[in-house]
């Protein structure tokens, strides 16, 4: 049985990497997690979906499930030391190390979650970058360099000029 589900696994991952760009290093991580999905389904069967209520027969009670309540995501292992996510030129993404400029992107196409759920299942504090520094600097200066800014620096000049006088 877990033969073919690891022949399924390897059929949907297949199919996800045609369709998606996947680095080397996370085909074995979306693997295990595909291959563990699979294996839950088979001896679970189909679980609830997240707002999908279950019926006690002992209490005659509706019930959601614990695991899949949607406000607490799981705290997981970090792919890489959190110490190591972030360099001059890249942040890689804790939940499946893969290297970006800017998480956000990321973080809602691939995983579907925001920042705020991103830091709490990682306890990152605010401050933690989601944005390569060096990219950032860069979008900086180009911004500068446009004169993005310049008008609103201007017209605040002005405004302060005309209640001195």
């Amino acid at each position: 049985m877990s033969s073919d589900l690891l022949k399924h696994a390897a059929e949907i991952i297949e199919a996800y990497v045609s369709n998606n760009e996947v680095q080397a290093r996370e085909l074995p991580g979306l693997l295990r997690e595909v291959f563990g999905t699979l294996t839950d389904l088979s001896t679970k069967g189909t679980p609830p979906k997240i707002n999908e209520t279950i019926s006690d027969p002992e209490t005659e009670e509706d019930v959601v499930p614990e695991s899949y309540t949607p406000t607490e995501k799981k705290k997981i292992e970090p792919f890489l030391p959190i110490d190591e996510a972030v360099t001059d030129e890249a942040v890689f993404c804790l939940i499946c190390g893969k290297s970006c400029k800017a998480l956000k992107g990321h973080l809602t196409r691939s995983h579907k979650i925001d920042f705020d759920e991103y830091r709490a299942m990682f306890d990152l504090d605010k401050s933690f970058p989601m944005v390569a520094p060096a990219y950032s600097d860069k979008r900086r200066s180009l911004a500068i360099a446009a004169g993005l800014g310049d008008k609103l620096r201007d017209s605040r000049r002005k405004g302060a000029g005309d209640t001195q006088g």
